[in-house]
């Protein structure tokens, strides 16, 4: 019994009062999480069961202490740890799962705003390259545009200015054209010269004072066309009846200076006259008994009683004009009481000649000095004598008969 007993106690764990040992809490194995594929459900939290510690059987033999009230043991860190471990694996990976997806929706959409940013940036930079692609042609037109206009001014410019010239010449050469077209003329020229000079002048209103030179021009050149024509006319009839007046008067004398003598008749003739009309400048001619002096010149149609001085100023005027239409410097005009009388004598004569006082003289029927200074320029002589360019001055005499105007002039 006594070995029962002992062997029994043997059995028993040592119960000192400093040393308790701890029930060996049971752990019940957690279910292994099932593998996600989709949203997982959350694990179960592991339950922890403790088994009571077996009370130690009585004893006949030993009085037994009741066992103090012990504090609750501390579990063992390995399996909680493993518990724990497992939960948040499972939280991992349905962490996992469900913030996988959702990266991959975010990166997703991540993408699709990188994408259509790309595009809008794309879009921008081929605007903005268009834009200055355009900005560029404009600039290029602009120039090109600039240098065509200047160019096209500067060929108006050039023409404007030789329409001028060709205007200014034109008026040179129509001295007889008549106050009214020689007036258009210049108008029509001189504003075509103020265009030139002024600022601001369109092309298209230089374009437009050029052509409306065109018509007086013409209007002044028919003018003097017409003029000559009369005035050839008129020189051709006085011509052919001084050539008349001159045959009737050569027979007259001869059939008086006649001379009869043994053997045979002679007959005297005064001298021919000039068929070039007026005589060269510096010869003087006799002074008239009753006509013209031989080297003269009959005006047919003219003559008479009463002439008048006339037109002194206006032939040296027409002079001088002339001369600036060539370039030429402008002379110094005044009467000479001299000159005055022998137009006076040449008039009521009715023909022209050299008194040894003058270089020029002339008559023109229509009264005009410009129309004596344009029948001057078609002979050589008295046209050099009107360009002189050694003389500074010029006297002139004048005067007038039944429309007639006779003029003499001399230079120094």
């Amino acid at each position: 019994m006594v070995k029962d007993t002992k062997k029994r106690l043997d059995a028993v764990p040592s119960q000192r009062p400093s040393v308790i040992s701890a029930p060996t809490p049971v752990i019940a194995e957690p279910t292994p999480a099932p593998l996600l594929t989709g949203p997982a459900a959350p694990a179960e939290a592991p339950v922890i069961r403790d088994v009571p510690s077996p009370r130690p059987a009585s004893s006949p033999l030993v009085e037994t202490q009741p066992a103090p009230a012990t504090p609750r043991p501390t579990l063992r860190p390995t399996p909680v740890r493993r518990a724990v471990w497992v939960g948040i694996a499972a939280g991992v990976a349905l962490a996992v799962a469900v913030g996988g997806g959702l990266y991959a929706a975010d990166k997703r959409a991540l993408a699709t705003q990188a994408e259509a940013l790309e595009a809008g940036l794309r879009v921008d930079r081929s605007v903005l390259a268009a834009t200055r692609d355009v900005a560029v042609q404009r600039g290029t037109d602009a120039v090109l545009a600039h240098a065509t206009y200047q160019g096209s001014r500067t060929a108006a410019a050039t023409a404007a200015q030789a329409t001028v010239d060709h205007a200014n010449a034109t008026l040179a050469a129509v001295p007889n054209a008549g106050d009214g077209p020689r007036t258009a003329l210049a108008t029509a020229s001189g504003s075509v010269g103020a265009a030139l000079t002024a600022p601001g002048v369109s092309l298209l209103s230089l374009r437009s004072l050029v052509a409306g030179v065109a018509a007086p021009e013409q209007a002044a050149v028919d003018a003097q066309g017409a003029w000559q024509a009369a005035e050839n006319a008129r020189i051709a009839a006085e011509q052919a009846a001084a050539a008349a007046a001159a045959q009737a008067a050569a027979a007259a004398r001869s059939a008086r200076s006649t001379v009869k003598a043994p053997g045979r008749a002679t007959t005297r003739s005064t001298a021919p006259r000039s068929s070039g009309g007026q005589s060269s400048a510096g010869q003087a001619a006799p002074a008239p008994t009753g006509g013209v002096p031989a080297g003269g010149k009959v005006c047919n149609g003219s003559g008479g009683s009463g002439a008048g001085e006339s037109s002194v100023s206006a032939i040296g005027s027409a002079i001088n004009a002339y001369r600036a239409s060539l370039g030429l410097s402008e002379l110094s005009v005044s009467r000479s009481g001299s000159l005055v009388s022998h137009a006076v004598n040449m008039a009521n004569t009715g023909g022209i000649w050299h008194s040894g006082g003058d270089n020029i003289v002339a008559c023109v029927s229509n009264g005009s000095a410009s129309g004596m200074v344009s029948a001057w320029s078609r002979s050589a002589g008295h046209d050099a004598q009107m360009r002189r360019t050694d003389v500074s001055s010029m006297s002139v005499g004048g005067a007038g008969l039944n429309g007639w105007l006779f003029g003499a002039v001399r230079f120094s």
